[in-house]
């Protein structure tokens, strides 16, 4: 019953959406021809992906670059980009700075995320609980003998100030704890997957959608990292995922853009890039 009454919501937001810029003067008629988009770099291949799929439409050019979510926030802010992705809601500092230079910060959740921790193939731990990868990453635990593994000291990987993937992971994983500074600082999912499928004593956290063979993905409090288990709400840490706009300054095409990537056909997409369509956990 949820998955359909949120369907219908959906359904009524698109068209709500579509109505609302039927009814806008100059929706008739093309008011740009370029959409910068930039941010997460989780949503960069789901996005990369929607503009191959919707530039065929017309001749609307989407350009899009990664760089993490809060430098495309700070890039909307700075009007040097049209849409922001981040891979978790925007801090308030900067809605304040949003609303200090005068724009009015619109957010459209677009899929559901999962952060998986990732280990080499090689080390025998198979799972950790969210306590073991907060005294992990704090530095309470240092040795992957600790924890049911090798006599290895741990080497920790985590994300910059940038990542709205890092801030999910202090959210949910370290709560009030810092992460150690020894940690190593890796900018981007594929930095922290290559650090991590070279050393074997390594440890990091990525997007579900990114994993690949070369990493050995880890249960959480005894649950594995998938769609079913997210769908239950069993696997403790997600997220949603978000496009950021100025409402002040949302042109056809970005509201056009917007109506696309929460359809069926959008929303497909998301799904074959690893992620969870909307509607699968409401």
């Amino acid at each position: 019953m949820k998955n359909k009454m949120y369907s219908l919501k959906t359904f009524v937001f698109v068209m709500l959406l579509s109505f609302t810029c039927w009814l806008t003067p100059g929706c008739t008629t093309r008011e740009q021809t370029e959409i910068r988009i930039e941010g997460s770099t989780t949503l960069l291949p789901f996005m990369r992906k929607i503009s191959e799929a919707y530039s065929q439409k017309g001749v609307l050019e989407i350009e899009v670059s990664g760089g993490g979510s809060m430098k495309g926030v700070s890039n909307l802010i700075d009007g040097k980009c049209r849409i922001a992705m981040s891979s978790s809601p925007i801090p308030t500092e900067m809605l304040n700075r949003a609303e200090s230079a005068g724009l009015q910060i619109k957010g459209f959740a677009v899929a559901t995320d999962l952060i998986v921790p990732i280990v080499h193939p090689s080390n025998p731990v198979d799972h950790l609980s969210i306590k073991e990868l907060g005294d992990i990453y704090a530095g309470a635990i240092k040795s992957w003998e600790d924890v049911g593994g090798l006599r290895d000291t741990i080497e920790v990987v985590t994300r910059g100030a940038s990542s709205g993937t890092e801030e999910i992971w202090k959210e949910i994983v370290m709560k009030s704890g810092n992460i150690q500074s020894r940690a190593l600082l890796r900018n981007s999912n594929s930095g922290v997957l290559a650090y991590v499928a070279e050393h074997p004593a390594a440890i990091g956290y990525v997007s579900h959608a990114l994993l690949n063979h070369e990493v050995k993905p880890l249960f959480v409090n005894g649950e594995a990292p998938g769609k079913e288990n997210a769908k239950q709400g069993k696997y403790p840490i997600s997220r949603r995922l978000y496009l950021y706009v100025d409402q002040k300054d949302m042109p056809h095409d970005i509201k056009k853009l917007i109506v696309f990537i929460l359809s069926k056909k959008g929303q497909q997409i998301a799904e074959r890039c690893g992620f969870i369509p909307l509607n699968v956990l409401n």
